[in-house]
């Protein structure tokens, strides 16, 4: 009896590239957590009110969506993919799922049937980008410019409201009566852990790296791309549905307005974290650190007066400045 071929990609080999790829944005990480404490230092001098309790639970609350959805784009990126659906993902779910409990369904099955919506349009990403061989950016694009639409029609380009009181908790409500700590910050927080724990230490996650690192060589190991690609597509549409049900709970509507540009912050917030947009690197801890400094970012600029014109400016450099240091940085670990 021929014993069975096993997986394994914590041979040696493998162990050093995922260590390799893992490492090489240690130093963005470290530059960002310095740069969060200049922004915060620089403003609490001139502000004092800028590091105050009420000040960080609007800094967090403001930016909570980008920063669930840019969980699920770091496995994304890692694999050397994108989707920059997410934005009309989130409308789509914030829309849905107000519209569903407003049919008079109940809150817990209108979230799992607005998530299951949301499972669906990421595996028809996933499906059409394997199918027809072509970059995620494209199906993307058109999964995004289609929701856009839907969205318009369904909702007559207005403002679904109306929903359950009992709905607000999500996005609204105290974490155990516990002031400014908001259970959407906590549900972000245990979907991070989760999310960054697994990236780190479990060998089916630690796929995305070997798939971003070298996809035919993945491949040729005995990994299954595509299979490990449904997921990733998957749970990142998913994750975005999330941002869209806490964005809706937190504003308790639901509009073609939200979300506006939210697939540009997703994306530079894992950028800034040290994931490069070619694939085989980033990690979650990065991400969280690269989206807590645009929204402290955002947050001083909103303080300060600065028109809403120069922070995109302002973001947009950051993201190219982010781009090619992570790639020399990644080019430079290879190289040794």
């Amino acid at each position: 009896m021929q014993p069975s071929k096993v997986l394994e990609p914590q041979s040696t080999s493998k162990r050093v590239s995922l260590k390799l790829f893992q490492g090489s944005g240690a130093m963005q990480q470290l530059a960002l957590m310095l740069m969060c404490i200049l922004v915060a230092v620089g403003m609490r001098i001139k502000y004092p009110q800028y590091l105050s309790l009420d000040n960080l639970e609007i800094i967090l609350a403001n930016s909570i969506g980008d920063g669930i959805m840019a969980l699920g784009m770091t496995i994304v990126m890692i694999t050397g993919g994108i989707d920059i659906s997410v934005a009309a993902v989130l409308q789509f779910t914030a829309i849905l799922v107000g519209m569903l409990m407003n049919a008079g369904v109940p809150i817990p099955v209108a979230i799992v049937l607005t998530l299951v919506a949301a499972a669906v349009i990421g595996w028809i990403n996933v499906t059409l980008t394997n199918l027809f061989k072509v970059h995620p950016f494209i199906v993307t694009l058109a999964m995004l410019l289609t929701l856009r639409g839907i969205n318009i029609v369904i909702t007559d380009a207005g403002t679904v409201t109306g929903f359950p009181e009992e709905f607000s908790v999500i996005g609204r409500g105290y974490f155990a009566g516990i002031d400014h700590l908001r259970v959407s910050v906590v549900l972000f927080a245990i979907l991070a852990v989760i999310i960054g724990y697994a990236l780190k230490n479990h060998r089916f996650f630690q796929e995305a790296y070997f798939i971003g690192g070298h996809r035919r060589s993945a491949r040729m190991s005995g990994i299954k791309v595509e299979r490990f690609l449904i997921f990733t597509y998957v749970l990142n549409a998913v994750l975005a549905g999330v941002a869209g049900i806490v964005i809706g709970s937190q504003y308790m509507a639901a509009s073609i307005s939200f979300g506006q540009n939210a697939e540009l912050r997703t994306i530079t917030a894992v950028a800034v974290g040290g994931a490069s947009l070619s694939g085989g690197t980033g990690t979650i801890p990065g991400t969280v650190l690269g989206w807590l400094f645009l929204a402290m970012a955002r947050n001083a600029f909103n303080m300060t007066g600065v028109n809403t014109y120069w922070q995109d400016v302002v973001i947009g450099v950051v993201l190219m400045i982010a781009v090619f240091f992570g790639e020399y940085l990644k080019r430079r670990q290879v190289a040794r």
